[in-house]
């Protein structure tokens, strides 16, 4: 079976290096204005399964567009977090909470989670019943990332997305509408490297000011016409994520 493309990988260390040209900017760990002008050379990809193959891969490169500069600023003290309720979920879907990456999502039925972490980059990964999408989700709770606006944020992160043939050109970011966080979502498309199999990917950035910045990569296997219905899910999955703190789960009194 043909799913989504990335979903079998392993990773090897990034080099940027190279200049680039806009739309977007990539940047390993400096300043996002100066990432506008660097590129890093694509990471290569294989078929080798890995526990959360692509996971890692994207990971890396949505922290690093939350990265702040070299100047000396004094951040300023994190609004306290508090839990958020999860809305009322459709039939059969079940609420799925994650206390170490920290947050709370609807899982809708057949889906499948997991988690890894790199360094100090833990992410998700939630996959569709036939692989031919898959969702990428990493939270960030330091001051750079919140400080990064949301539009320059989703861009900068989309095209910093490695295992394409060229660079992908994120769309004009537009709001995602019907959650309580601020958000924004970019669309790009691009073939990867690894099997030519061309791939949608939308980037979604959920914000609760001053406390937490969720980035969400929605990855499509655009060959297949029904990984659309898919991809309406895992947007609708979207909707329901919610900022959970990280932190053992208390039990109730």
């Amino acid at each position: 079976m043909e799913g989504s493309p990335g979903l079998k990988c392993s990773v090897l260390a990034p080099n940027f290096s190279r200049p680039s040209r806009p739309p977007g900017f990539r940047s390993s760990s400096s300043n996002p204005a100066r990432g506008a002008r660097r590129r890093g050379r694509l990471f290569t990809v294989c078929r080798a399964r890995t526990t959360l193959p692509l996971g890692l891969v994207v990971a890396l490169a949505i922290a690093a567009a939350g990265c702040g500069n070299d100047e000396t600023t004094t951040d300023p003290v994190p609004a306290p977090e508090t839990a958020q309720p999860l809305p009322k979920l459709p039939k059969g879907w079940d609420a799925h909470e994650d206390r170490s990456i920290g947050y709370k999502i609807g899982i809708p039925p057949g889906w499948q989670v997991s988690r890894s972490r790199t360094g100090r980059v833990k992410a998700a990964l939630i996959r569709s019943p036939d692989h031919l999408v898959a969702v990428m989700l990493v939270a960030a709770r330091d001051p750079q990332s919140l400080a990064v606006p949301l539009d320059e944020f989703a861009t900068s992160a989309l095209a910093a997305l490695p295992g394409f043939e060229a660079q992908l050109e994120p769309s004009t970011p537009r709001p995602f509408r019907r959650t309580p966080l601020a958000a924004v979502q970019s669309v790009a498309t691009g073939t990867t490297k690894a099997r030519g199999v061309k791939e949608r990917t939308t980037l979604i950035v959920l914000r609760r000011e001053g406390t937490i910045n969720y980035t969400v990569a929605i990855l499509e296997n655009a060959r297949r016409s029904h990984s659309a219905k898919d991809r309406a899910v895992a947007l609708k999955m979207t909707h329901t994520l919610r900022d959970q703190p990280i932190g053992p789960r208390v039990p109730p009194e």
